[in-house]
């Protein structure tokens, strides 16, 4: 019978190896592995003076022994994880979810995340991108198609919480107002993100578009409302408010005039001849007033890219006037006046009065 145990222990050694060494993830290496366990368990029992308790006890170290030289294989080597459930994000991003760690295969480069701290190891551009209205539209009826699996998300922000936490509704398009990013969310469907890198939300507003990596995880229904938590997220930085053009519409019936137009912790803006002044971005339009509170853009921003610069000192005092296609800006200290062509650094702009209603 020894004879019979020592056969089959050499038998189930094969049956690990050629399990371990077969590269690439395929349900045949874990049946290899399920076999490799029986064959020795059988040799094991051929003993008969082995108790059951024995047994048990031998059945579970070997299975946890197999485990740790499957991290092993993993971490040091970068085979594919035996000890895993994949799944497909894209052809081209992949994850194996084990106990413990998780293998990210993006584009046929493999990284391991020991216990889930990490998530973004893969260039979100091999992730197909979702319109949350889309999303919306297909997640409830289809969950599992989405489950655990990385996407990124197109979206405006509905509520943002501390650091790191930001919700994410559905929305239409508020036909009444559509400046300044205003929409109305549909309140059905809630995304909830806690971003996985810490990053600071301080810069991002309400209405706001921001793009999300993050992995579908859970749904839960609380009376007709549904969430959707998403995990290991992260914003990209796709600077969305970095590019930018202005738009001005002229009050043609204006000769000269200085009208207040905001107030920031920095500098007071006026206008002058114009009805109107946007900011325009890809995909929005705001009220320049708007993104200046909202600090979206400041002062060095809003005097770049301009086409002429003239310089001038008037009682101990720099005054500067930047030239655009359509419109000019005066700097005059901490006032800064935006014009149509007329403005110019003579006539004393700066020290015209602001102009009562019956002037215009």
């Amino acid at each position: 019978m020894k004879s019979i145990s020592k056969s089959l222990n050499i038998i189930s050694i094969l049956v690990f190896i050629i399990a371990f060494f077969t590269k690439g993830y395929n349900i045949n290496r874990l049946i290899l592995l399920i076999l490799g366990i029986i064959i020795s368990l059988i040799g094991l029992i051929s003993d008969r003076k082995r108790r059951i308790s024995i047994i048990a006890l031998y059945a579970l170290t070997l299975l946890i022994g197999l485990f740790f030289l499957d991290v092993g294989f993993v971490y040091f080597m970068k085979f594919k994880p035996i000890f895993a459930i994949s799944v497909k994000s894209s052809n081209h991003f992949k994850t194996y979810n084990s106990f413990l760690y998780r293998q990210f295969e993006c584009d046929n480069k493999i990284y391991t995340d020991v216990f889930y701290k990490k998530s973004n190891y893969c260039k979100s551009n091999l992730l197909e991108e979702k319109d949350i209205n889309i999303l919306s539209s297909d997640i409830i009826n289809n969950f599992k198609k989405y489950k655990n699996k990385f996407y990124v998300i197109d979206a405006k922000v509905s509520y943002k919480e501390g650091n790191n936490k930001i919700d994410l509704k559905s929305y239409t398009v508020n036909n009444d107002d559509s400046i300044n990013g205003t929409v109305i969310f549909n309140d059905n469907i809630i995304y909830k993100c806690n971003l996985f890198d810490n990053t600071n939300i301080d810069s991002i507003k309400l209405y706001d578009n921001v793009k999300v990596v993050g992995r579908i995880a859970n749904i839960k229904k609380d009376d007709d409302v549904y969430t959707i938590i998403i995990k290991d997220a992260y914003l990209i930085n796709d600077n969305n408010y970095d590019e930018f053009s202005i738009n001005v519409v002229e009050n043609k019936s204006c000769v000269k005039d200085k009208s207040e137009y905001v107030d920031t912790k920095e500098n007071k803006y006026y206008t002058s001849c114009l009805s109107n002044v946007y900011v325009v971005y890809d995909n929005d339009v705001y009220d320049l007033n708007y993104v200046l509170k909202d600090e979206k853009i400041t002062l060095e921003d809003l005097l770049k890219d301009y086409n002429n610069k003239e310089t001038k000192e008037l009682e101990d005092k720099e005054y500067s006037l930047y030239e655009y296609e359509k419109y000019n800006i005066l700097v005059c200290n901490d006032n800064v006046i935006i014009g149509n062509k007329k403005l110019s650094l003579e006539n004393n702009y700066c020290d015209v009065n602001e102009p009562d209603e019956n002037d215009l």
